[in-house]
């Protein structure tokens, strides 16, 4: 068992990359990021995992356009936010791409009550492991109801053709 596991797993990373960021083809991923908050008002700051799954349409090469879910937990508290989004790719490699993406989200956190809106900037590299499939790191900004978070993270993303 073992060893068709490890030729499976070679067969998949030595499959021709072909990334497929073409006109009219799909994504669908996400991320998990680790982040350090900082309040505004001297509200201090606290260490928050960000869980950001998105799907996103190329409406032309290297471009596409989406939508994200943003969650948000530390500190005791959970904020969520639901938007559009807009990734760009930098390059034609078809081994690995850098990438910036920008979104805007509405939500709300724990408590009730509140809304609140998102702003995320995020940029990183996608490695193609093949043609469909991409793990991601990335370097992340957001600004949601007077907290600034900068962290890292990692994820993936799975190109799918029309």
């Amino acid at each position: 068992m073992k060893k068709v596991f490890i030729t499976a797993i070679i067969a998949v990373i030595s499959i021709t990359a072909n990334a497929q960021t073409e006109k009219s083809t799909f994504l669908l991923g996400g991320g998990l990021s680790f982040t350090s908050t900082s309040f505004t008002g001297g509200g201090g700051s606290t260490s928050v995992f960000t869980l950001n799954p998105n799907v996103g349409y190329f409406f032309m090469k290297n471009y596409a356009i989406g939508g994200q879910l943003l969650l948000n937990s530390g500190g005791g508290n959970t904020a969520w936010s639901l938007g559009p989004l807009i990734r760009g790719y930098f390059t034609d490699n078809t081994k690995g791409k850098p990438f910036a993406q920008a979104g805007i989200g509405f939500g709300g956190a724990s408590g009730g009550g509140n809304t609140s809106i998102t702003f995320q900037l995020m940029g990183g590299y996608a490695l193609f492991l093949n043609k469909s499939i991409a793990a991601e790191f990335t370097g992340n900004f957001q600004t949601v109801k007077g907290a600034t978070i900068f962290g890292f993270g990692a994820g993936f993303q799975i190109h799918f053709a029309k």
